[in-house]
């Protein structure tokens, strides 16, 4: 039986896949209303001009208001969902870490390629090597992970979960993980002490046309939300990378012995 979490994952994935094909249903619909006369004065239409129009105002104002309700409703059982299991006697974190359930932690995560030479670079911004330990900027007397602080290397349990939030945030890789150390265990992943990178996943295809096979990794300056530029690295294809200078680009197996992934 499927646990809320799971069922309201599920749903917000759904409502993201039909929002994409909004754009084509809107075409679609458009289409339609154009043959049918809505834009025309024809007197033997198949449907009054004015029916068309007011279709086509309730189609572009409902929709929409339908998305976002969705998204509230959601929203709303999530919080509730967070606030149930926070009241809940019953909790993941226990006094004594050594008590915490055994597993075998492997898992899956995005990583952004970074700087130069090439670095391993989370989502939240902060770097680390292939085999590493984790560390906490809020606090530095913690050995991560705490149970009352955010600190640790998540990665998710389920590979379709990771694959589904790459398609989310476009440049990113990726990786697969084994984590060791004291971990805390969730409903869709892992939050540990230290963690060694297993594999990173190539795109088949160049992530800037997306249409010849990918082949070799370029560096382009990047400027991100807080105005700061850094490198970022990216797969082309051979005819998207040919502008690129010796100094940025890198074959496969080299970025990968520049992050000591084996």
């Amino acid at each position: 039986m499927l646990t809320a979490d799971v069922n309201l994952a599920r749903v917000k994935r759904r409502l993201i896949r039909t929002i994409r094909l909004y754009p084509i249903l809107a075409l679609a619909v458009l289409a339609l209303a154009y043959f049918l006369g809505a834009f025309t004065e024809q007197k033997d239409s198949l449907v009054p001009q004015s029916a068309l129009l007011t279709g086509l105002y309730l189609f572009v104002g409902l929709v929409p208001l339908l998305f976002i309700i969705g998204f509230i409703f959601l929203g709303g059982a999530a919080d509730r969902e967070f606030k149930k299991k926070g009241s809940e006697k019953e909790r993941l974190f226990t006094s004594d870490p050594f008590l915490l359930p055994q597993e075998v932690m492997f898992g899956h995560k995005l990583v952004l390629i970074t700087n130069r030479p090439p670095t391993l670079t989370g989502l939240t911004g902060d770097s680390y090597r292939a085999d590493d330990v984790a560390t906490c900027d809020l606090d530095p007397s913690h050995v991560p992970p705490v149970v009352d602080c955010e600190c640790g290397f998540y990665a998710y349990r389920g590979f379709d979960d990771a694959k589904f939030e790459l398609t989310l945030n476009p440049g990113c890789f990726l990786i697969d993980v084994d984590l060791f150390g004291i971990g805390f265990i969730y409903k869709r992943g892992f939050r540990a002490e230290s963690q060694v990178v297993k594999k990173l996943h190539l795109p088949k295809r160049c992530m800037r046309c997306h249409i010849l096979p990918a082949k070799i990794f370029v560096s382009k300056y990047k400027i991100g939300y807080s105005s700061t530029p850094w490198w970022q690295w990216q797969i082309y294809c051979q005819y998207c990378s040919r502008g690129f200078k010796k100094e940025h680009r890198l074959a496969i197996n080299e970025m990968l012995e520049a992050l000591a992934i084996e």
